[in-house]
């Protein structure tokens, strides 16, 4: 069961917004509400595919991070702990993660570094305090 909606027919229709707007305009000159559903329906299914093929970008960049982590030694448990909650805010910052993790500020900074290092986290603002970093592979794969 998903606890939040995955299929965003509105990008479809932003993306078609000529053949969406024909459409509409077909159902209310003709009445040809076929038209209409045929339109509709391809969206569902254009959307449907695309979050599945995202779906499946997913799980293989977990894996691979997954693997990353593995090499952690002992921080490796922390690390999974850290990484599973990077799916829901990929842009973090050091407090963040302390708080996340009851950690200290010194080692959630630890923690970041290594991830930056393992290539899961990219370092965004370049200064050398309230730096940010994102999760920027997860967050490509929204951007297709």
């Amino acid at each position: 069961m998903l606890s939040k909606p995955t299929l965003y027919l509105s990008d479809f229709f932003e993306r078609k917004k000529g053949k969406y707007y024909d459409a509409l305009t077909t159902v209310r000159t003709s009445n040809d509400i076929e038209h209409w559903l045929r339109f509709f329906l391809v969206g569902v299914a254009e959307t449907a595919k695309r979050g599945a093929e995202t779906f499946r970008e997913i799980i293989n960049l977990r894996e691979k991070a997954e693997r990353r982590i593995m090499t952690m030694g002992r921080r490796a448990p922390i690390g999974r702990e850290f990484l599973s909650k990077l799916y829901s805010q990929p842009i973090v910052n050091s407090p963040q993660v302390a708080k996340w993790l009851d950690i200290t500020p010194q080692s959630a900074i630890t923690l970041l570094k290594v991830f930056e290092e393992k290539g899961i986290l990219k370092e965004t603002t370049g200064f050398k305090r309230n730096r940010l970093f994102a999760f920027k592979e997860y967050i490509q794969l929204f951007g297709k």
